[in-house]
């Protein structure tokens, strides 16, 4: 093997690393348009498990026909009052009581912007009453991110 010869072998797979490298990262997200429903996963997830309050399922529609399914994650009976992404009020439907495990769907008041596109909501906020206290405020740590659909 000459001196040339290792060099270029050398360079060869240090551009095969630093191309799977650039791979590994689009995939976990870190570059949007590689890494995909990666957001969309992770706040699923996050909200997923969230309590009281869960999200388990979300349609966001751009004609406004969005709807959450919300578990309540407690023993007890919990009433939903009011839902607000970004201190904006998005949930017009009264009192809803929910039992311990209980899951429902309600309709929102949003809508998004393009079919198939992702959405940002920042500071999700439920407020509930729950046995004699009212006014309780269940604050996301994540934004819940969707797509639109048509």
């Amino acid at each position: 093997m000459t001196r040339g010869q290792g060099s270029t072998e050398y360079l060869v797979l240090l551009a095969v690393a630093l191309i799977v490298a650039l791979v590994v990262i689009g995939l976990l997200g870190w570059f949007p348009g590689l890494g995909g429903g990666a957001r969309e996963t992770q706040s699923a997830t996050y909200w997923a498990g969230a309590s009281p309050f869960s999200i388990t399922a979300v349609k966001m529609a751009g004609a406004g026909a969005s709807q959450l399914t919300l578990a309540n994650r407690l023993a007890d009976k919990v009433t939903l009052t009011d839902i607000s992404f970004s201190g904006s009020s998005i949930y017009t439907a009264g009192a809803t009581n929910f039992t311990g495990g209980q899951e429902k769907t309600v309709s929102i008041t949003v809508t998004c912007d393009v079919p198939g596109e992702s959405n940002q909501y920042d500071n999700v906020t439920f407020t509930y009453n729950q046995g004699s206290i009212s006014g309780i405020k269940q604050r996301g740590d994540k934004p819940l991110i969707v797509k639109c659909s048509a």
